[in-house]
């Protein structure tokens, strides 16, 4: 598949899933606006990131192997939309780095656990993916 035909379809799926999300989470009282979804092919060894400052969802293509991947990812950074801006900060002026942050166990866990209900609900409208 080509880069371009590959991005095309991760802006399709994750846009699904972005609704997908907002059906099952609903939205942020932290935010005005559901978050922008982006998609760059930054090297900087992660799948995504939440941007609170732009209320942007960035997914680093080049990490993403599978549409698992996308979705799992795109969940997970909106879990952290979801979540108040000062506590993510708070964690870690308190020293909780990374992977050992509250706020990152949260999301990928919620992630995890979700990532097959979504992945069901979204392909059965898109089974081309």
């Amino acid at each position: 598949m080509s880069s371009t035909h590959a991005l095309k379809e991760y802006e399709h799926i994750g846009e699904k899933v972005i609704n997908w999300c907002v059906d099952k989470f609903g939205l942020s009282k932290y935010h005005e606006y559901d978050p922008w979804l982006d998609f760059d092919d930054d090297d900087l060894n992660i799948m995504g990131e939440y941007n609170i400052d732009e209320n942007t969802i960035t997914i680093y293509t080049n990490e993403i192997k599978n549409v698992d991947d996308l979705i799992e990812t795109i969940i997970h950074e909106y879990v952290h939309y979801l979540q108040r801006p000062s506590w993510y900060t708070r964690y870690i002026n308190m020293g909780y780095e990374g992977v050992d942050n509250p706020y990152e166990m949260i999301a990928e866990i919620i992630a995890i656990n979700n990532l097959k209900k979504c992945k069901d609900n979204i392909l059965k409208f898109n089974p081309r993916s």
